[in-house]
C-alpha cells in the first residue's frame, strides 16, 4: 500500500523513517482524517486529533489521565482543523464528496444566472437533482420558487465569483447547513450528504415546502428509507503543512505520540494551546507522564472516517 504522507524533503523523509511505528501509523491516520475533511494538506490539528482520540496511544492515555473528555476534545480539535465542514454547537461534520459537488453546481448555476444570492430554493433544487430518478418520479415535479423578501436587506451577502464555496449563501441556506449537520450527527453519520441537505433545507424553510409540494416525510417515503451511498474520501497522498513539517523534523529518533504531543504543545499557537488548556492538558502534565504511558509496539489499525 502506498504511503499517505507525501514528503518531498529528504531530511523529513529520514525523520519519518526513524519514528516509532505507532507514531508513523498515527501520522497516516492523521492524513485519513485530513482527507475525510477535504483538506488540501495534513495539518498539526489533524494528527493531534487522531493521537489524542486513540485510547491505546500514550497521548490518548494522558488525556484519560487528566480526566478530560476525549469526545469533547476531539470535537474542539475538529472545529479548528482545516477542512470543508459545518461547525455546530454540539456537532462538527464534513460534507460528503457528493454533497460538495452538488453545492458547487448550485453555486455555479446561481452565478450563471447572475443571482445576488444563493437561497434555500437554489440549494434544494441542486440536491433534488441528485436524487435517484425513480425517487424524483415518485415525488412529482416540484416548483422551487422563493420569496425574494425572505432575506432581510442587511443580511444580504452578494455572490462573488472569486468567493469561497459558501460565500453568498443566504441566511436560511446557511441555517440549513447547520441543521443538516445536527441531523447527520443524530443519525450517527460520518458526513453530510445531499439527501441530508435537502431534508434540512425543507425543514428550515416552511414556505419552500409549500411552494415545492415536497416535504421531508414525503421524500423519505419515496426513497424507501434509503439514502445516497456516501463515497470514500479521496485517496492520498497529502503533503504536510509547513508547520507540521517543521515540527516533525524536530522530533528525536524513535519519537512516540507523547513526544509528538509535547512538541505540539511547546510551540502551539494561541487557539490550539487554549483548546488543550481547557482540558488541563499542559506541557508539564505531558512531561510528568513520560515513563507512565507508552504506545503499543506495533502500528495502530487504520482509522475509518
Amino acid at each position: 500500500m502506498k504511503p499517505l504522507l507525501q514528503c518531498d524533503d529528504t531530511d523529513l523523509e529520514q525523520v519519518l523513517t526513524g519514528l516509532a511505528p505507532y507514531l508513523r501509523g498515527t501520522l497516516e491516520n492523521g492524513v485519513r482524517r485530513a482527507l475525510w475533511l477535504h483538506a488540501d494538506q495534513v495539518h498539526l490539528e489533524h494528527v493531534l486529533g487522531t493521537a489524542v482520540g486513540d485510547e491505546d496511544s500514550a497521548a490518548g492515555q494522558v488525556v484519560e489521565h487528566a480526566f478530560a473528555d476525549p469526545e469533547t476534545l476531539d470535537r474542539e480539535l475538529l472545529a479548528i482543523s482545516p477542512g470543508m465542514m459545518v461547525v455546530g454547537a454540539k456537532a462538527v461534520l464534513p460534507f460528503s464528496s457528493e454533497a460538495l459537488a452538488v453545492m458547487g453546481r448550485a453555486r455555479s448555476r446561481a452565478l450563471e444566472q447572475a443571482l445576488e444570492q444563493l437561497g434555500s430554493a437554489d440549494l434544494a433544487r441542486a440536491c433534488a437533482e441528485a436524487l435517484h430518478e425513480t425517487v424524483r418520479e415518485a415525488l412529482g415535479e416540484p416548483t422551487w420558487s422563493q420569496d425574494p423578501s425572505a432575506e432581510s436587506a442587511e443580511d444580504l451577502s452578494r455572490l462573488d465569483p472569486e468567493g469561497h464555496l459558501f460565500q453568498g449563501f443566504s441566511v436560511t441556506a446557511k441555517r440549513s447547513l447547520v441543521r443538516a449537520c445536527r441531523s447527520a450527527h443524530n443519525r450517527q453519520e460520518r458526513s453530510i450528504t445531499s439527501m441530508g441537505l435537502l431534508l434540512a433545507t425543507l425543514e428550515e424553510d416552511p414556505a419552500l415546502r409549500t411552494s415545492s409540494g415536497w416535504s421531508p416525510g414525503k421524500i423519505r417515503s419515496a426513497a424507501g428509507g434509503q439514502t445516497l451511498p456516501v463515497p470514500d474520501p479521496p485517496d492520498g497522498p497529502l503533503t504536510p503543512s509547513p508547520a507540521l513539517a517543521a515540527l516533525l523534523v524536530r522530533l528525536p529518533s524513535g519519537a512516540d505520540s507523547l513526544d509528538f504531543l509535547a512538541a505540539s504543545l511547546a510551540g502551539a499557537e494561541a487557539e490550539l494551546a487554549a483548546c488543550f488548556s481547557r482540558h488541563r492538558i499542559t506541557p508539564d502534565l505531558v512531561e510528568r507522564a513520560r515513563g507512565a504511558f507508552r504506545d503499543p509496539p506495533e502500528a495502530p489499525p487504520e482509522s475509518v472516517y
